[in-house]
């Protein structure tokens, strides 16, 4: 995703000296500080819940670091609630639920499962925001202070 990013960066060149792709291993601790936000894409999925709780872990020095306020962006699936949805869509994100389990041992997560696994990382982190729910879902997580 990083090559990708930077791609799709030069193209809006507005945003090249605004945005800045950095290489880290999220197990470990985040070691940018004073940044505007940071933001994970399509990784939570991928792992199981120490593991989750361990990539959200990670990134508390990095928000403890930056200005209050400071957004952890997830962008990742979040799915709805059972029955909340038309069958053929909660089908479908119910199927990439069990692809997760079966090859990875993860899973998809709704709000509520990662909301916990957050809370878990960090009693502080707060969910301010779902911006979309489904195939690919916006949370915007905030570091009490």
């Amino acid at each position: 995703m990083l090559g990708q990013g930077r791609h799709i960066l030069e193209k809006e060149t507005q945003l090249t000296d605004r945005i800045t792709f950095v290489r880290h291993n999220f197990f470990e601790a985040q070691p940018q500080r004073n940044a505007a936000a940071f933001f994970i894409r399509q990784c939570t999925h991928n792992w199981v819940d120490e593991d989750v709780v361990k990539i959200f872990k990670g990134f508390i020095p990095g928000l403890e670091g930056s200005a209050p306020g400071t957004p952890l962006l997830i962008n990742d699936t979040i799915l709805p609630e059972p029955g909340s949805r038309p069958a053929h869509e909660e089908r479908s994100l119910r199927q990439m639920d069990m692809l997760m389990l079966v090859g990875l041992g993860a899973k998809q997560r709704t709000r509520q499962e990662l909301e916990r696994l957050l809370k878990a990382a960090d009693e502080r982190y707060e969910i301010h925001h779902v911006h979309a729910e489904g195939t690919m879902g916006l949370l915007e997580v905030h570091l009490r202070q």
